[in-house]
């Protein structure tokens, strides 16, 4: 049996529309406040939330937000009396399946309505499960596509490099020899790294949970990635360990307040972006890169990580977030992109990527802030 929860600002109609749909065969609950709504659904499981935007201790944004946070499976519907596209706009944005106007036979025709908001929200989630497996068997074949290319390129370099040692050739000198013993070596290290690097990010992927929010200030945690950054690219080759040394960083978040944020995850995100942008400035003759930040609205803070590297063209830039897929136009170990995305859709947000060949790039997202 499917519940219900239907949040008035008016204790008395939202008791009115829980037994019109108990009378359906629903079992619902009534909520004139924000919190109160949100206690009910956090007693039990709940199909379907009808809100008005007018709530006591809140409104109905909030409500969609708090539950959206918490349980994004139950479907939300805002409920008006009057057209407003601003607010249905907000809505959607939050999660909400759908947005209802109330008309006078709201009432009466609300355990119909009920029944098929319930029905859309089944199929949503039913096509996004469907989305998730045809996404992840994807994965896996492209996953196993490019080991199977890579591994076996390095393992033929391995082996090639050690057929090439004879010591029945007197005239193969030791020198030669272990010349041809450090390239396989070389090679070996090659794969452990592309094995630790694939553990690395399926140990952030595997994760579903989140660092324990915190007050901090944002700029601080850039300075601590940038830190991060230039010490992991300062092992990474001298040309880029050079790039380091004369690099110069803008923080360009130091007007924002203490906000409330998962401070390792954020962080994360941040040493990845930084850490490739370090690696694209190898060649510039004055390297820059800045991390600047507005608030794209109440929730959300809009971070965007730029540098005046190589660039990208646009086949990279369409295989730039794929796993294991180098922006450096060679065979990499690096998966910076990929583990920014994955961390910037767990709470929330979005990620976009703008380059070009020689005028650098620019990796923009946004991050979802408590209050």
């Amino acid at each position: 049996m499917s519940f219900v929860i239907v949040a008035e600002p008016n204790m008395a109609l939202a008791n009115y529309a829980a037994d019109a749909l108990a009378k359906a065969g629903f079992e619902s609950r009534g909520a004139d406040a924000q919190n109160e709504a949100l206690a009910i659904s956090v007693e039990r499981r709940t199909d379907l939330v009808l809100t008005d935007y007018y709530l006591a201790e809140g409104d109905g944004l909030g409500l969609i937000a708090a539950i959206m946070e918490r349980s994004p499976e139950t479907a939300t519907v805002m409920v008006t009396g009057m057209g407003d596209e601003n607010l249905a706009r907000s809505a959607l944005s939050l999660g909400a399946l759908d947005y209802v106007i109330k008309g006078r036979d709201y009432f009466a025709e609300l355990p119909s309505l009920a029944a098929s908001l319930i029905e859309k929200a089944n199929q949503r989630l039913a096509k996004n499960d469907l989305e998730i497996q045809k996404s992840r068997l994807l994965a896996q074949m492209e996953l196993a596509s490019w080991l199977d290319h890579n591994f076996k390129n390095i393992l033929s370099a391995v082996m090639g490099s050690l057929a090439l040692i004879d010591f029945n050739n007197p005239n193969q000198s030791q020198a030669k020899r272990i010349e041809y013993l450090t390239d396989g070596q070389d090679s070996l290290k090659c794969a452990v790294k592309l094995l630790e690097s694939l553990t690395s990010m399926a140990s952030v992927v595997g994760d579903q949970g989140e660092s324990p929010r915190e007050s901090v200030l944002v700029s601080a945690v850039v300075d601590e990635a940038w830190e991060k950054a230039r010490q992991v690219a300062s092992r990474s080759s001298p040309a880029v360990a050079a790039a380091v040394g004369k690099a110069t960083f803008q923080n360009a978040t130091r007007w924002l307040p203490p906000q409330k944020v998962a401070y390792q995850d954020l962080l994360t995100i941040l040493e990845a972006l930084l850490t490739n942008a370090l690696e694209a400035v190898v060649q510039a003759p004055a390297p820059l890169i800045m991390v600047a930040l507005e608030r794209a609205n109440p929730d959300f803070l809009r971070f965007t990580v730029r540098d005046n590297g190589r660039g990208m063209d646009e086949k990279v830039q369409r295989h730039a977030f794929e796993p294991l897929f180098s922006t450096k136009g060679e065979v990499g170990v690096g998966l910076s992109l990929t583990t920014a995305r994955v961390l910037v859709i767990r709470h929330s947000g979005e990620i976009f990527l703008k380059s070009s060949l020689g005028q650098g790039t620019s990796v923009a997202f946004t991050y979802h802030v408590g209050v």
